[in-house]
């Protein structure tokens, strides 16, 4: 149970979990797993916790003690059912700005809360995803996508970074329909990806984001003196390729000297008879796809700033995009003798 002082937290389900009646007893639960209530007093506690009443102000509620309250707490935060807010739930606000901030704030986080043993209700990793410093290199459909879609979820201090070739202002091949539509043909782009972020951030970033960026994206073709730059400064960074056909390969992602580097999957593909250096001429993903690519990256992105953890270190996954729901090809890759990057 997280650090919070005997029966001052406020105990709330997490989303999904519901109570069934199983002829005489209750199943509390999600679809994957729960438990069976075996008493009256748990039944009640589990019917109250909705983040509105603390752990001891239920005790005095349902006429038990603190320690009663504390047994079914903590069992519940075993089995990963149950968050503990440090102040009461309110989505009620006086101005209409906090109550969409803290509406979004909810949304996002209750998905977070179901991250293994995490039982403060999502709300330190999205905390953590407001500090936490993104470089989108490669201004495109899907770079803006993807800055809208982490912005929306909680990565504020994510910036966009416009590629070499592209005009001052946004012409036909941005239309996208979606994030990118027929009105904003003709903006200036710096102007209007300020746009996008101020439009899409759940609430302002508090600070400046760092020179040295957490994690760079790259959505465009390699350009191998940036990649050369970003080893040599320590920074990790994920490469997705540009479509090719009916696929495109998202990964891996390089933690320099740690994993294996752009240049050690080029020489890879190279040994295999892969052509690893595509035409640097415009490609761009058409709408649906930049949608669900922009999404899975978004979802990668915070699991990987959660748990330093992702399947695609020293990997690829290629997509087929005519058949989404079909599991990617994964592609795993090691250190290449000839290269030297570590």
């Amino acid at each position: 149970m997280q650090a919070l002082r005997r029966g001052d937290y406020f105990p709330r389900l997490k989303t999904g979990v519901v109570l069934t009646r199983l002829s005489d007893r209750y199943f509390l639960g999600l679809p994957s797993h729960g438990l069976l209530l075996e008493s009256g007093l748990s039944l009640l506690l589990a019917r109250s916790f909705d983040g509105s009443r603390s752990g001891r102000e239920l005790a005095g509620y349902l006429h038990c003690s603190v320690d009663e309250v504390e047994e079914f707490v903590r069992l519940l935060v075993k089995e990963d059912l149950l968050e503990l807010l440090e102040e009461p739930r309110n989505l009620a606000h006086s101005d209409l700005s906090s109550q969409i901030i803290a509406i979004r704030r909810d949304i996002e986080s209750s998905l977070l809360s179901h991250r293994a043993e995490v039982s403060d209700g999502g709300r330190d990793e999205l905390n953590k995803r407001a500090a936490a410093s993104i470089l989108i290199s490669g201004e495109n459909r899907l770079g803006r996508h993807l800055l809208v879609a982490l912005q929306a979820s909680g990565f504020t201090m994510t910036r966009l970074v416009r590629g070499s070739g592209l005009p001052p202002r946004i012409d036909g091949a941005d239309i996208c329909g979606i994030v990118t539509r027929t009105g904003d043909i003709g903006k200036l782009r710096r102007e209007f990806v300020a746009e996008l972020e101020r439009n899409s951030q759940i609430e302002r970033a508090q600070s400046a984001p760092k020179n040295s960026p957490d994690l760079i994206i790259s959505t465009a073709p390699i350009e191998w003196d940036y990649v050369q730059r970003w080893m040599s400064e320590g920074s990790v960074h994920l490469h997705v390729n540009q479509i090719i056909g009916r696929e495109i390969e998202v990964g891996p992602l390089v933690k320099p000297g740690a994993t294996p580097c752009l240049r050690c999957v080029a020489l890879s593909k190279r040994e295999n008879g892969v052509k690893g250096d595509y035409t640097s001429a415009r490609v761009e993903v058409p709408s649906a796809a930049a949608a669900f690519l922009s999404g899975l990256l978004t979802l990668a992105v915070g699991e990987y700033m959660a748990t330093e953890n992702t399947p695609l270190l020293a990997s690829s996954h290629w997509y087929d995009l005519l058949e989404p729901m079909r599991p990617p090809e994964v592609r795993h890759w090691n250190f290449h003798p000839e290269c030297g990057c570590r």
